[in-house]
């Protein structure tokens, strides 16, 4: 198995259990093979048979629950996980799935109480802490000031643990020369952050800032891995490296300006960061909060995100654009088709976010809507949608707030063409906060519908509502929640504004600052340029 000879290791257990049928690791790794391979199905039967078998085993229960979780399943997760623990509460990596799944069904505090357990016996892994921090972006449990407290700790921490990995930059430190600029992503595949990077680095000036990837992904290339390589002067697959490994191989690089795009998201780099390999580093919208680094020189953002007075929220420095991204569809988008409550006779909402992102105050909010709205119906996109377990879960959220539940329909995550279709069926959308929409958001308007949305006091709850500002649909977010609610509950007495939306919103899209490719890449480069000025004035930091 160490040596990825599945074939072989799969016919050694086989052989194994032939002579003892109840050996616990044969049957252990016969379904942990089939997990590897990705057919969870079969691993979930053979795990179940397993324990049916040999009983409650901590070791195969913590396997059944990777194998839910890796099909989104939250819900059947979930409970495989309660049962290790009711077997061992002191089985490794058990709360922090625990939390993980949690968060998937949308129980904030839960989630964060069960990372804080996991934290409890592991204070020093700073990996938990940084998964940690990126759920409490979700839940709104903390004011801005605590969440911004336990980022800066975070960050210290880990500065401290590498500040003898720092070494000197020895850069050509001419103002004015062609400036090499690093990315430093897990994602620059089929994922988001690629709608956001893709318009900007085909726009960009290659002669005077070439520029050089970091894909740290885990994962294999796909078809749009294969289709950014073409826009950078240099692609480097380094995700087998370690955190210091990477520092020098960028060290070697001569990186001038080294980017994040991930912060404290998955397959994240921060460890490098906190190492200094460049001589300017910079935060950009991969995470839509501090990283909690000083290392981290600048945050790319705008006024709009990031208005004066957010300075003390964030480590690093805030370089404020006129806007701060632009977003690339996806070219084969469907139509977007006439408003669907034409045809229905009701109107129908839709949460396309994360489920995670759903805070109590928005459920209360959306249950209000539907209780002001009687023919209305709300379709949700969750993990684990198809999955009775996690819909029933999910569903459950309203039904207890007094909606009925057939009203509410739940669907699974889906590839990104039946993602685009799900909005022919949708006639507004309800952005969820304190953390609103950024990719979800356009995709939604591209596709002719238009979001509620409420302003928020971070720049995870100023994304939809700067977005819709800049595509002529400012009214569209509210002030309040009472001001959300009472606005969607009265699109829903009458619809008729939606129709001339409908036929209008992707063209206000492609002409918005949304996809003004070349204007982002010269404001980008202008601040690129403005920031190692300031270094070569300045001096190292």
């Amino acid at each position: 198995m160490k040596a990825g000879r599945l074939d072989d290791a799969s016919a050694t257990f086989e052989a194994i259990l032939a002579r003892d049928p109840r050996h616990l690791v044969g049957r252990y790794q016969r379904a942990n093979i089939l997990y590897m391979r990705g057919d969870f199905a079969a691993a979930r039967t053979s795990v179940d048979a397993a324990l049916g078998m040999l009983g409650e085993q901590p070791d195969l229960l913590m396997l059944a629950g990777a194998i839910a979780a890796s099909a989104r399943d939250p819900a059947e997760a979930l409970e495989r996980f309660e049962r290790a623990r009711a077997v061992n509460p002191a089985l490794p990596e058990l709360d922090e799935r625990i939390g993980e799944q949690l968060a998937f069904l949308g129980q904030g505090q839960a989630s964060i109480d069960a990372y804080d357990r996991a934290l409890a016996r592991e204070p020093d892994n700073l990996a938990l802490g940084s998964n940690r921090l990126f759920l409490l972006n979700h839940f709104g449990l903390f004011d801005r000031e605590r969440t911004f407290a336990e980022h800066r700790k975070w960050g210290e921490r880990l500065e401290r643990l590498v500040a003898a990995d720092r070494k000197s930059h020895r850069n050509d430190r001419s103002v004015d020369r062609p400036l090499r600029i690093g990315f430093v992503s897990g994602d620059l595949r089929d994922h988001p952050i690629a709608y956001w990077l893709e318009g900007f680095v085909r726009a960009h000036d290659r002669v005077n800032y070439p520029i050089v990837a970091f894909d740290v992904s885990p994962f294999d290339e796909d078809a749009v891995t294969r289709r950014l390589r073409d826009a950078f002067d240099a692609w480097h697959r380094v995700g087998m490296l370690s955190a210091a490994e990477l520092a020098d191989f960028v060290r070697r690089q001569c990186i001038d300006v080294l980017v994040d795009l991930s912060g404290h998201t998955g397959h994240h780099r921060l460890a490098t960061f906190a190492r200094k390999p460049a001589p300017v580093q910079v935060s950009w919208f991969g995470y839509m909060n501090t990283s909690g680094l000083t290392t981290i020189d600048w945050r790319l953002t705008d006024p709009q995100h990031d208005p004066p007075g957010s300075e003390a929220c964030y480590t690093e420095k805030l370089w404020r654009l006129p806007f701060v991204a632009c977003f690339t569809p996806d070219p084969a988008s469907p139509d977007p088709g006439p408003s669907p409550h034409l045809r229905n006779g009701n109107v129908t909402f839709a949460s396309a976010n994360n489920w995670a992102k759903v805070s109590e105050a928005a459920k209360d909010a959306w249950a209000s809507i539907l209780v002001r709205s009687p023919g209305a119906r709300l379709k949700i996109i969750a993990r684990g949608g198809d999955r009775p377990g996690a819909a029933d879960a999910i569903r459950g959220e309203l039904v207890r707030r007094g909606v009925q539940g057939d009203r509410i329909d739940v669907a699974p995550f889906m590839p990104l063409p039946q993602f685009l279709a799900f909005f022919r069926d949708v006639d507004v959308a309800l952005d969820p906060f304190p953390y609103g929409g950024g990719t979800t958001t356009l995709h939604t308007l591209w596709m002719g519908v238009p979001i509620v949305a409420l302003w928020g006091d971070t720049e995870l709850g100023r994304a939809t509502p700067t977005t819709l500002a800049g595509v002529g649909l400012p009214e569209f977010a509210a002030r309040s929640i009472e001001g959300y609610v009472t606005l969607a509950a009265t699109l829903a007495r009458d619809p008729s504004p939606l129709r001339d939306l409908r036929g209008r919103l992707r063209e206000n899209v492609r002409s918005s600052v949304a996809m003004d490719y070349a204007g982002l890449a010269r404001n980008v480069e202008a601040a690129f340029r403005g920031m190692w000025r300031l270094f070569c004035v300045e001096g190292p930091t």
